[in-house]
């Protein structure tokens, strides 16, 4: 599954400005690859990159392809971790050295790779993969109105996970369907005296507190960023609305002030393995530590703001680099292969996350997956309402902003106005800057 609770907010708008003055933004509409790339490859063979998969899982993937493609060759190769692999691919584009696909678990890598011209747009080259796609994840493959890549199962979101034995100790007869019935029930679920608390929010500045923030500013009916992407939206009355629920639920003591941040992740599942708290927004990763935990929980729905349900989606994508034109024609197919519904719900159960797109439920080895644990549905049901991080240059800047911000308005430094204002501030000069 993708690691998006300890997701790095370090470099994709900082490289952005290495790829620039390393000379890559020449716009060729060419490429050979170099020495170190495609240049040599033969016939219809090519490499691929990745941050993620591990050699047992690549080395079956490059047999599937191959026999799903008889005369081409795919050799894929790990790397650098999530957090490194960025200034990799700058250092090869820089030198010709590229592959002729990248994978990777950041989407926002995609536009700062384009900035060197070797980025090859899918614009009408995988409509009817692309169009399968949940909504939110089709509409994060573009940047400014161009294709960057195509979405690979194994997604990760976030749901309601709830107490049971707690709600039925508080005489809560179910997991509530509003925010606003939230912060009612995290109130009876509330003893501060004896440490126990309803809800959990996140505190400390890490890239978690956006994403978990951010599914609340969309049930509201706000937007992270305008439609063009030219600018900052979430500082609206929906956003002001979002971040207060969160700053009153503090206040009241329905929630914990101190951070259960743990070994750099920020989503505080130990408070709701250990029974500080009732209530607590995470992911499927989270399933098995609270299991292991003796939990009696259950799993709901996000709860649903004025405009409804939604969650953060966090996704890894495929994207086709200049080579050469045998190896661009090779890796083209492997990106039509592994966005297939057979592939998609392969890579869905081999990294225990869900799958991009509606029909790879329908896969056997999927259903299969699904039949043995009874919270699935509840997570792939949300990705219908899900929202992926937006693909600029520039969102790790805005995130870091707006983290510093929500979690300056948690501690009670500044009002949630205040707050917000401040991020949009920034985050709207990080976008002239990096585009």
């Amino acid at each position: 599954m993708l690691m998006i609770r300890r997701r790095l907010a370090a470099g994709a708008a900082a490289l952005g400005l290495v790829l620039a003055a390393a000379g890559c933004g020449s716009g060729d509409s060419g490429g050979s690859g170099g020495s170190g790339g495609q240049g040599s490859t033969a016939g219809a063979a090519f490499t691929y990159w990745t941050s993620g998969w591990k050699p047992d899982q690549i080395a079956a993937v490059d047999a599937a392809f191959a026999k799903a493609n008889p005369g081409m060759r795919a050799k894929g190769e790990y790397i650098a971790s999530s957090d490194q692999y960025l200034p990799k691919v700058v250092a090869a584009l820089k030198n010709g050295t590229q592959p002729t696909v990248l994978l990777t678990q950041n989407p926002s890598d995609l536009p700062v790779v384009a900035q060197s011209g070797k980025l090859i747009p899918l614009d009408g080259k995988l409509t009817a993969e692309t169009d399968a796609l949940y909504p939110g994840i089709k509409e994060s493959l573009f940047h400014k109105g161009r294709q960057l890549g195509i979405a690979l199962g194994g997604v990760g979101d976030v749901v309601l996970f709830y107490d049971k034995k707690a709600f039925a100790a508080a005489g809560i007869d179910g997991p509530p369907a509003t925010w606003a019935e939230l912060a009612a029930d995290a109130k009876k679920l509330s003893d501060p005296a004896k440490g126990k608390y309803g809800f959990y929010v996140p505190l400390g500045e890490a890239e978690w507190i956006s994403f978990a923030w951010a599914p609340m500013l969309y049930a509201e009916g706000g937007s992270f960023l305008t439609p063009d992407g030219t600018a900052t939206a979430f500082n609206s009355p929906q956003g002001v609305k979002a971040l207060t629920t969160w700053v009153d639920l503090l206040r009241s003591k329905a929630a914990p002030s101190t951070s259960y941040a743990q070994a750099g992740s920020f989503d505080g599942a130990p408070a709701f393995a250990g029974g500080a708290v009732a209530m607590i927004v995470d992911g499927q990763w989270a399933v098995s530590t609270f299991r292991e935990a003796g939990v009696d929980f259950g799993v709901a729905p996000m709860p649903r703001g004025d405009a409804g349900t939604a969650t953060s989606l966090g996704i890894g994508v495929a994207a086709l680099l200049r080579t050469d034109p045998a190896a661009e024609k090779a890796g083209l197919a492997f990106l039509k292969f592994l966005a297939s519904p057979a592939q998609g719900a392969y890579l869905a159960v081999q990294s225990g996350g869900l799958p991009s797109a509606p029909e790879q439920l329908d896969q056997p080895l999927l259903k299969e997956h699904i039949a043995k644990d009874p919270t699935y549905e509840v997570f792939a049901e949300a990705e219908k309402t899900g929202k992926v991080r937006p693909i600029t240059p520039a969102y790790n800047a805005i995130s870091q902003s707006l983290w510093t911000q929500i979690n300056a308005a948690l501690q009670g430094r500044k009002t949630p106005q205040e707050a917000l204002a401040q991020a949009a501030k920034e985050g709207d000069a990080a976008l002239k800057k990096l585009g």
